[in-house]
């Protein structure tokens, strides 16, 4: 039995959904990571911490990559947080 259509959704949102969820969940994590870490005076826990917390927050934004109707929103706000990020990394320096 086929799939109901308006539930699926077309080969380019699909294609977008995909690299949103790992390619922009890595970078969005990884830069989380790293701006938390800008911050923080004792890092020693951090990298313990993070070997965690990484794969579960990139799990999550996968997630929530694929839950989403639109892939450009997705990535819209995936690029939107990166920036934050990639700024408060910078101002910490």
């Amino acid at each position: 039995m086929p799939a109901n259509k308006k539930y699926v959704s077309s080969k380019g949102q699909r294609v977008l959904k995909i690299t949103a969820g790992i390619l922009g969940g890595y970078v969005l994590t990884v830069l989380f990571h790293n701006a938390v870490g800008s911050f923080l005076e004792e890092k020693g826990g951090l990298i313990i911490t993070t070997a965690y917390s990484s794969f579960i927050l990139w799990a999550i934004l996968m997630v929530l990559a694929f839950l989403s109707k639109n892939g450009w929103k997705v990535w819209g706000i995936y690029v939107l947080l990166s920036v934050v990020f990639s700024i408060l990394i910078f101002i910490s320096k």
